[in-house]
């Protein structure tokens, strides 16, 4: 990022988009943070505004119902009165930064438009406006030199070992309104080993772990700050993959007394893992089935046998820990018979809650560049929370998807109650 002076005021900006729809999202902007902590190591002043802070108003939503408020984002769009743009308007002007970096997913993009328009309308030539984030990186892979429109000055699609730092959470604007739980969040490693055929994770198949003394500081800073309260939820993908750093952090939260939350692969649960996990601290864990059909999982290189998730996950409920299984539906390749495998599944594996996710051709992925590469795409088209979904499925499927999702939210909310 040579096109930054030494003087710039730089403020790094998350465009809303979940609060259009209500939702309340659990996490602090946690990359977007760990970046601004990189430049002020640099000698940069740098702010954070979160501009997707959940609202009092926002609420955990059952998977059905993001899908059926997604039309209240897209009506947001094209409602430049509405509070949200009045609020990032206001904070524009306030800050009157030298230089803007705007970090997106596939489903922000046009958010993060009408936030780069706004500042160019504002601040003309004088400002410099900057777009990234890991969907972006993967659009640029597929197709080198695109265009994300007039607004953006610069790309920027990789800054190496942003994770191996403390992430220095008082640049964030109003840091001190976010929750206790919500600040508690933190990423022990970045990264993934694995070439799954769906995941933008894939670019990079290797993983980058903190050192133990750079984690040791920001743990001891959530327990001083917050009074020592749990549970911590790692952002990790693969947080039991390895052994000595497995063992190395959960001795960190256990030698705080902290509760935590993490990440793993099916295959690398084991019951001596899962054990000691417990009696550290473990609260909650989150695993990736993606699917019950085994033709889908050999399809997209998951590198996963059906009968070891069902072996490996029963290991889960009889430990009696909680855990997420997270389901990805509406492959360009997918059937019907194999959606009717991943309900089959649930009532076998039994997990405390399930996450069911619309696939999404994420470019630079391998499904992307053989299906969907070829036709030029526009990066906004490719999102499809709601139901004009570039993968075109038979009716029957549609419905079908529909139908799992209303059965999932049953599930998860007759779990609950259980």
């Amino acid at each position: 990022m040579d096109f930054i002076k030494p003087s710039s005021n730089i403020l790094l900006i998350e465009p809303p988009f979940y609060r259009f729809f209500g939702y309340q999202r659990w996490y602090y902007p946690v990359t977007l943070t760990l970046l601004g902590t990189y430049l002020e190591e640099r000698g940069y002043a740098v702010r954070i505004y979160d501009a997707d802070r959940p609202t009092p108003q926002c609420r955990p939503l059952a998977r059905g119902e993001v899908r059926k408020n997604y039309h209240l984002y897209e009506k947001a769009l094209s409602n430049e009165a509405h509070p949200i743009w009045s609020e990032v308007r206001n904070t524009l002007v306030k800050y009157a930064p030298d230089v803007i970096g705007i970090t997106s997913i596939t489903p922000k993009i046009e958010s993060a438009v009408i936030v780069a328009k706004m500042a160019k309308e504002l601040f003309g030539k004088n400002v410099t406006t900057m777009l990234g984030g890991p969907h972006v990186q993967g659009m640029c892979k597929s197709h080198p030199g695109y265009d994300f429109g007039p607004h953006f000055d610069h790309v920027v699609t990789r800054i190496p070992n942003l994770v191996d730092r403390k992430p220095n959470k008082k640049l964030i604007l109003d840091y001190e309104k976010y929750s206790a739980e919500n600040l508690s969040s933190m990423m022990t490693s970045s990264g993934c080993p694995n070439s799954c055929a769906f995941c933008c994770h894939s670019f990079e198949k290797r993983i980058i772990r903190r050192d133990i003394i750079n984690l040791r500081t920001e743990i001891e800073e959530i327990k001083e700050w917050f009074g020592g309260v749990g549970p911590i939820t790692t952002m990790d993908d693969c947080f039991f993959s390895n052994k000595k750093h497995f063992d190395a952090v959960i001795a960190l939260f256990k030698e705080n007394n902290l509760a935590f939350n993490v990440g793993s692969r099916v295959m690398a649960l084991s019951p001596e893992k899962i054990d000691a996990f417990i009696k550290h601290g473990g609260n909650h864990l989150y695993i990736g089935v993606e699917s019950g059909s085994q033709k889908i999982l050999d399809r997209v290189g998951k590198r996963l046998e059906i009968e070891e998730t069902i072996k490996r996950t029963k290991w889960l409920t009889e430990a009696g820990v909680p855990w997420q299984a997270f389901f990805i539906i509406g492959f360009p390749f997918e059937t019907l018979d194999d959606l009717k495998m991943s309900v089959d599944i649930v009532d076998k594996i039994k997990p405390t809650f399930v996450s069911l996710n619309r696939f999404t051709p994420y470019p630079g992925t391998k499904i992307y560049d053989d299906y969907y590469k070829k036709y030029s795409l526009n990066f906004r088209d490719l999102f499809q929370l709601n139901n004009k979904s570039v993968v075109q499925l038979p009716e029957e499927m549609e419905e079908y998807i529909n139908y799992m999702y209303s059965v999932f939210d049953k599930y998860n909310n007759d779990s609950n109650l259980r």
